[in-house]
């Protein structure tokens, strides 16, 4: 039995790395191909060199404000989630709370009507 289990998550964990090299190698040859594809445009396009150096400053300027917007809307999404959970979790603990209280005065007034009358 503990073999077997050991054997299967061996198996599973092989697995998993397969996909991550597969993965990576994936991300490599994107990256590469991106690379190649850029350098061959810029090399070969019929521009100037000092059009192209500005384009190159538009573009990197252009993509720097798309991280900043798109970083910005990641942290307004996460805080949003963040409080969402906390919400949740305060309401569900009173909740929680009110249930406990619930039932400890129905003990106690279970227990009281069990005391004997003298």
């Amino acid at each position: 039995m503990v073999f077997s289990s050991w054997f299967k998550n061996r198996k599973i964990e092989m697995k998993k790395q397969a996909k991550i090299r597969t993965a990576k190698k994936v991300a490599i040859g994107t990256v590469a191909g991106s690379l190649s594809g850029l350098l061959g445009g810029l090399l070969f396009s019929p521009k100037s060199g000092k059009e192209t150096r500005e384009d190159i400053v538009k573009s990197s300027k252009d993509i720097t404000n798309n991280i900043k917007e798109k970083t910005t809307e990641l942290k307004e999404t996460i805080d949003n989630k963040v409080t969402d959970v906390k919400s949740s979790v305060t309401e569900s603990k009173t909740k929680i709370s009110e249930y406990l209280n619930g039932k400890k005065n129905s003990k106690d007034i279970v227990a009281d009507d069990e005391t004997p009358s003298k």
